[in-house]
């Protein structure tokens, strides 16, 4: 028994060690060691490798989904090395999410229990207020500052084009996207305390004034953001929280969102009146007002941008039918087969399920698209049927998130990819563990 137990502690450690890297792999590739910045953005690799190899013999996630997915992304590969761009590297570096970060999924839900979840939460929004004060001083400090360095120490800086000349700050992340999916699952675990913070046993609470302070910080990243994803993604995760709340049988849940909205509203309330965030406000309107303008407004937006990619993706004439092969359409592997111009090199990789089907071909991609669809309409189905029938938000909290980067999340990109990989095997871990249990703890 103690040796099983050893193991499992090994493999959770192994777990935290991937999170961990995860939110600051990019504090070690701008601050801490940029001349090591390129092999550093595969530092999880390790990790993945020999935890998923190891569930695999140990036979911790025999899982039909995942042997699907082998079967079907190995197809491709060999596709890609005999008939697409047939280069080696470049073809496993696009296998590997499929062979090995995918999978990783099933090894996070196996091994970490609820405790681990909601410690994990407890960590990030913890990090949410140094990270929100990163922020703001990114946004102020020009781009040659320390604090803003590029990957490698770059002096032209890790911020992405803002507004009105101030720049989208990246926090310990590489780049901005990196910061607006941090920004996701401290939402996701921020308003699941807002309503159930006082229903969790007093070990996994936070004090209720310092997550009003939390809620303040999350309110003024949006604007200092001046990213529209993170606005969106914002008004994403409050509807599963509406929605979680009306669907909740128990009348107290309902009550508890009443007494939190107005205290919500003062403080962002009071924020506003202080003039705080007064700049980054003014910037992130202008951001939106152009933006908008050049897309053709919110309809050019969700129309083309989001639900124009996802057919755009689907019916992709411009693909061979075998594909181009796999890692063709991601920043490493386009540069790996002599691409100049990252994952713009070949094809739009920016697009998801263009960048699947540009690689796989139309019959591989559509497969191997049907497959995240699967993973995420199991999920929501299995995390709504869990709040209904056993009162429990956060496996449906959880899904807010995994519907924002399973289905059609850049995961071409390795901080998307961990993104994702993290909150799907959260979700699934959260329905694994029961509530049952005075601590809400265990398995």
């Amino acid at each position: 028994m103690a040796k099983t137990e050893d193991t499992l502690g090994w493999y959770k450690k192994s777990i935290w060690i991937y999170f961990i890297l995860l939110l600051f792999e990019g504090a070690l590739r701008k601050w801490l060691i940029p001349v090591l910045a390129t092999p550093l953005l595969l530092v999880r690799e390790p990790i993945v490798i020999v935890i998923t190899v190891i569930a695999f013999n140990k036979g911790l996630i025999k899982v039909p989904y995942v042997l699907t997915l082998i079967i079907v992304s190995t197809l491709s590969f060999v596709l890609s090395i005999t008939l697409g761009h047939q280069n080696l590297l470049t073809a496993i570096y696009g296998w590997r999410i499929y062979l090995l970060h995918i999978p990783f999924i099933f090894v996070i839900a196996k091994i970490l229990n609820r405790g681990d979840i909601l410690q994990m939460g407890r960590f990030m929004l913890y990090l949410s207020i140094p990270m929100t004060l990163l922020i703001i001083a990114q946004f102020y400090s020009p781009q040659a500052a320390w604090i803003n360095r590029g990957v490698g120490g770059d002096m032209e800086g890790a911020g992405f084009s803002g507004a009105m000349g101030y720049m989208r700050p990246s926090g310990t992340f590489s780049f901005t996207a990196g910061y607006v999916m941090y920004q996701l699952i401290v939402a996701v675990f921020l308003f699941y305390y807002l309503v159930n913070n006082r229903f969790l046993p007093k070990e996994a609470q936070i004090r209720p004034s310092l997550l009003y302070a939390m809620l303040a910080c999350y309110a003024l990243t949006i604007p200092y953001s001046i990213s529209r994803s993170h606005l969106f993604q914002t008004i994403v995760v409050i509807a599963f929280m509406f929605v979680g709340v009306l669907l909740h049988p128990v009348s107290y849940v309902r009550i508890r969102l009443l007494k939190t909205l107005p205290i919500a509203i003062l403080s962002i309330g009071v924020i506003m009146w202080m003039g705080i965030a007064g700049d980054s406000l003014t910037a992130f309107e202008e951001r939106f007002e152009s933006a908008n303008e050049t897309e053709g407004g919110i309809e050019g937006v969700v129309g083309s941008r989001y639900f124009g990619s996802f057919i755009r993706g689907l019916v992709n004439a411009d693909a061979p039918f075998f594909g181009y092969g796999l890692g063709l359409g991601t920043n490493v592997g386009a540069n790996l087969a002599g691409g100049s111009d990252g994952l713009f090199s070949f094809f739009n990789g920016e697009e998801e399920w263009v960048r699947m089907t540009s690689e796989s071909g139309l019959l591989l991609g559509w497969v191997l698209i049907g497959l995240r669809l699967y993973l995420s309409g199991w999920i929501a189905f299995n995390t709504l049927r869990r709040l209904r029938q056993q009162k429990d938000m956060l496996p449906w909290m959880l899904t807010a998130g995994v519907l924002l980067t399973l289905p059609q999340g850049q995961i071409g990109m390795p901080t998307n990819l961990g993104f994702m990989v993290l909150l799907s095997g959260l979700a699934l871990a959260s329905l694994r563990s029961h509530k049952k249990r005075k601590l809400q703890y265990g398995d």
